[in-house]
């Protein structure tokens, strides 16, 4: 970060800019959301969810006002009214008219008709069309919500252009191997179509950093700070290297998985006990193969974290304002860190949850064992009894859940430079005040991004 005292040019109508510097900087403030947490997860049980818009926001505000520029505090300015507002006109527009006439073909056609699963892969098509179209839509309402010395950001461009952008990529290749696949079955055999799928659908994955790259570019030109517009010019070219240890890591990390899953359910009583008794796998088996497949996915965050964090360096050193340029200090090694860390944080918050509830149900008295729930049956007190039991686990979780989301914001925000001087001075109030309700699509499909 050049630190020199902040310089002025000449302008061409006489009047010196005011160039100065920007030093980015976040807050160690955890503290506050660990309790903000235990307050939200309280809030949340205690309104049945219904406050989750209002916690969501708080949590923003927060984490908005630790991030400071030259030492002030960046504002957000959303509400959580217009979280839900918003979530309730897309869940009105788009979930429930798909539900009702999915429900609509299933009676008329019947629920094994080859109409409803027509349906509902068109279904599938249309969500995966509007996915990109959510990304956006929250992207522009969080920066429209964002200010710094009363400027806000914007972003203003077309949901609809970047929501294709994000189908097209990836699905037009898929389509051309499962056309290609679809006919050398036809032509040569089913055997060599199934061996195409699967060759052609690793080598589908290589278009991922190209991808990454033109959605960034894409979003990141229709950034704006004020009237300021934000700039790159990134290839993916540099991304391939690194994409190439991920992706040789990954596939052979899940097949190792599958190998040994594999040979846990050849050497296990389960298949005998299924196939004869109809019994299902033990407890112990069951655990095994989930801590295989839940090691394998620890061991492939760490082994793509390097590609990882060099794409997060390669977006922020391609992309300007004005003058000036952004690095970032991100490392493989530190973000596998965060995590693998912010997993156990959630895992002790799921931990500390079901210790609380067990010690509950204990105060209370046990809950009825599965024999005692008959048709007809009604144990006097069960549900609240679980209700109970659960309350603790909402409450940690959520406490988890919001220190995780600090320290990834920590992590990456206090890693971020700004290097070169901005004519601030010269920077107006964006014309566009952005949208009225939030990120209501976004929501309804559960996609969240700090």
């Amino acid at each position: 970060m050049n630190e020199q005292a902040p310089t002025s040019v000449p302008s061409v109508g006489g009047a010196p800019p005011s160039l100065e510097s920007i030093d980015v900087t976040f807050a160690d403030r955890g503290d506050r959301l660990i309790g903000l947490g235990f307050v939200n997860g309280l809030l949340r049980l205690i309104t049945l969810g219904l406050y989750s818009f209002w916690a969501k926001t708080e949590v923003r505000r927060r984490l908005w006002s630790f991030t400071r520029l030259n030492g002030e505090p960046l504002e957000y300015t959303g509400s959580g009214k217009e979280l839900f507002l918003g979530f309730l006109i897309m869940f009105g527009v788009i979930a429930l008219p798909a539900l009702f006439a999915g429900v609509a073909v299933a009676a008329f056609f019947g629920p094994g008709s080859g109409a409803l699963a027509l349906y509902q892969g068109a279904l599938y098509l249309l969500f995966f069309l509007l996915i990109g179209n959510a990304i956006y839509r929250a992207q522009r309402y969080r920066l429209s919500r964002t200010r710094w010395r009363g400027i806000r950001g914007a972003l203003v461009g077309s949901p609809g252009g970047y929501g294709w952008l994000y189908f097209w990529s990836l699905a037009a290749p898929f389509a051309v191997i499962a056309a290609g696949a679809f006919f050398a079955a036809k032509i040569i055999g089913p055997a060599v179509g199934g061996v195409l799928v699967v060759v052609g659908v690793i080598a589908g994955l290589w278009v991922l950093p190209w991808r990454a790259n033109a959605l960034q570019r894409r979003l990141t030109n229709d950034m704006r700070f004020g009237d300021a517009p934000l700039s790159y010019s990134g290839g993916a070219g540099p991304l391939y290297r690194r994409y190439l240890y991920a992706w040789l890591g990954s596939a052979l990390t899940l097949a190792a998985a599958a190998a040994v899953t594999g040979y846990l359910a050849m050497n296990s009583d389960a298949i005998r006990l299924w196939t004869e008794l109809r019994m299902p796998p033990s407890a112990a088996e069951i655990l095994a193969v989930v801590g295989v497949w839940f090691l394998a996915l620890i061991l492939i965050a760490v082994i793509t974290a390097s590609y990882r964090a060099a794409q997060f360096r390669h977006f922020a050193s391609h992309t300007a304002i004005g003058d000036a340029s952004f690095r970032s200090d991100v490392t493989g090694r530190g973000l596998a860190w965060l995590v693998v860390s912010n997993w156990l944080i959630t895992a002790l918050g799921l931990i500390l949850g079901a210790m609380a509830g067990a010690a509950v149900i204990a105060a209370f008295g046990a809950v009825p064992s599965i024999d005692e729930f008959e048709v007809g049956a009604r144990p006097e007190g069960t549900m609240l009894k679980i209700g109970l039991a659960f309350a603790p686990i909402v409450v940690f979780t959520t406490a988890a859940a919001t220190f995780a989301q600090f320290r990834s914001a920590r992590y990456f925000m206090s890693r971020l430079k700004l290097e070169g001087r901005v004519d601030l001075a010269a920077i107006r109030q964006s014309a566009y005040a952005g949208p009225k309700l939030g990120e209501g699509l976004a929501q309804v499909f559960d996609i969240d991004a700090f």
